[in-house]
């Protein structure tokens, strides 16, 4: 009777060490082949959600290419999938977007009319009267704590 419990741990650590291994060779299979299929002009994505074009690869260095055109640098094992990015490209017909130095040219000054008239269709709420008024740490106002 001793050596049937022996035989049935020496049989449950087998499979578990089978199936263990198993995934892990499944897992190694699946790298190698993206990996390999990871060449320029494929789209990927990586672990932080970055779609990108591969531009270049170098050992265990990838660089990719943003829909802007910004070219980034990543380690092979931040490539999370190779996948289309699930929007359009930006242009389609070749132009490049042109992205300034600065946010300057994104901000238009206000003109004066727009500064001084209020919105027609929203009434005016009066600090005091507003129920969703909050305080800088999104606290409602109430009454003064006891001393």
């Amino acid at each position: 009777m001793g050596y049937e419990i022996f035989l049935f741990l020496a049989l449950m650590i087998g499979v578990m060490w089978f199936t263990t291994n198993r995934g892990k060779k499944k897992m190694a299979d699946q790298r190698e082949r993206m990996s390999q299929a990871m060449v320029p002009g494929t789209s990927v994505m990586t672990i932080g959600g970055f779609f990108g074009r591969v531009v270049d690869v170098d050992g265990d260095v990838v660089t990719l290419e943003s829909p802007s055109g910004v070219e980034t640098i990543w380690l092979k094992g931040a490539i999370k999938e190779i996948k289309e990015p699930p929007f359009a490209p930006a242009h389609e017909d070749g132009e490049h977007l042109v992205v300034p130095d600065d946010a300057s040219s994104l901000t238009a000054a206000p003109t004066a009319e727009a500064a001084t008239s209020e919105p027609e269709d929203r009434p005016v709420v009066e600090p005091a009267d507003d129920p969703e008024r909050t305080d800088d740490q999104g606290r409602r106002p109430g009454p003064e704590p006891r001393a």
